[in-house]
């Protein structure tokens, strides 16, 4: 499709999140769908904002984020997709602990947030004495976005979700440099390395949170073609 020159020649996709650690990671996931995409991050937009995740379900936090941002910036951007993931560690001898607290975990006093070292303490005294160590790290990736529709003259508004999902095992102690929140602890199955010993584009390339994108941009792509707005080649690495 045609797009006019005049601020509404592009997409913007904002990533709604102040974690600047899953901004790396996730910008990468996305760019190269469209020459019209353009990947910002909060803090690149002067949005330095925390959001309360009040659901009960990933899904459910996933999209409140995405419509928080998407609502924040609409009047902003003509066209965009606010993109926002919710992530849980779920230990099975836990009972599925942290779950939906796995940012929070680990107890802090009143008006404190734990830190990545407090949670991976936390969650390895928890563990201490436990002999099934399995566990599973889930993503919920949700868009709100506004689309430029056949023609040009109206928007498209939408919301999806996609999720991913990947099999461990919590190790005994923190193993590798890399990555960030408990990929320290997170043996995966498929590679018998934890997260924290891959690089980027390794754990980029099996990682719960990049099969969630993934399928993410595989429903863009194809809202993309209906909607008749350009692509880059389909097999272009993204």
């Amino acid at each position: 499709m045609i797009m006019s020159k005049t601020g509404r020649d592009h997409i913007t996709i904002i990533l709604a999140t102040g974690n600047r650690d899953k901004v790396k990671e996730l910008r990468p996931l996305l760019e190269g769908i469209s020459p019209l995409i353009r990947v910002s991050a909060l803090h690149e937009l002067g949005a330095e904002i925390e959001i309360e995740e009040t659901e009960q379900t990933l899904e459910g936090n996933a999209l409140l984020k995405s419509r928080t941002i998407f609502d924040l910036f609409a009047e902003r951007f003509t066209f965009m997709i606010a993109l926002a993931d919710d992530t849980g560690l779920e230990v099975d001898s836990l009972n599925g602990a942290p779950g939906l607290y796995s940012a929070r975990y680990a107890p802090m006093p009143e008006g404190q947030s734990p830190s990545y070292k407090d949670n991976i303490n936390h969650l390895l005294h928890c563990m201490s004495g436990k002999a099934d160590r399995s566990a599973r790290f889930r993503s919920v990736i949700a868009m709100k976005g506004a689309l430029p529709s056949q023609g040009g003259e109206r928007r498209l508004i939408f919301e999806k979700t996609a999720d991913g999902m990947v099999h461990g095992t919590i190790t005994f102690e923190p193993r590798g440099d890399g990555g960030f929140g408990y990929d320290p602890l997170f043996e995966v199955d498929s590679t018998g390395k934890t997260y924290s010993e891959m690089s980027i584009a390794e754990k980029n390339s099996i990682s719960h949170r990049s099969l969630a994108v993934q399928k993410a941009v595989t429903t863009l792509r194809e809202m993309f073609e209906i909607q008749n707005i350009l692509q880059t080649t389909p097999n272009t690495p993204v």
